[in-house]
């Protein structure tokens, strides 16, 4: 594509633009929605968007969304407010895969599953302490979260 036509679908298209931009601090959203969380909701609803940021918790069968989903949560003891709630949905994998929490909530397991059921391979996904880069769509601002949905990991 031309720059041209390149800049015209970006402004046609806020939502590609931004899901394809550097990644958004979890701070920086924090800090958005400490401020006027009327605003920043309005701003972002329903658009994708690169996150990045520490991993604070991890939780299975979160009940935010109708299905249980798996909620990794971006922030620190000293944030600056809300948390970064990402849901990891099964709907949204690949079929006979599946995610799964470990016992201690320490970590998220990417498992491959043959057709009976029979776990073929593991191998950790997301971890506690660890830094990530997530994309999602942004659902509300719900119970004192920030949250997106549909998210996968990597800047997508």
């Amino acid at each position: 594509l031309s720059a041209l036509a390149a800049a015209c679908i970006a402004l046609s298209f806020p939502v590609l633009a931004r899901a394809q931009s550097a990644p958004v601090d979890w701070k920086t959203l924090a800090t958005e929605f400490s401020k006027d969380e009327t605003a920043a909701s309005a701003k972002y609803q329903g658009q994708m968007l690169v996150v990045s940021g520490p991993v604070s918790a991890i939780a299975a069968g979160d009940m935010t969304l109708d299905d249980p989903s798996v909620a990794v949560t971006l922030s620190t003891p000293d944030g600056p407010g809300p948390d970064v709630k990402c849901l990891f949905e099964q709907q949204d994998l690949e079929p006979n895969t599946e995610i799964q929490v470990s016992g201690d909530n320490s970590e998220v397991l990417l498992r491959k599953m043959s057709p009976a059921g029979e776990v073929l391979r593991s191998k950790p996904m997301v971890q506690v302490g660890q830094n990530v880069t997530l994309t999602g769509t942004f659902l509300g601002f719900q119970a004192g979260d920030i949250v997106f949905r549909h998210c996968r990991l990597g800047a997508q």
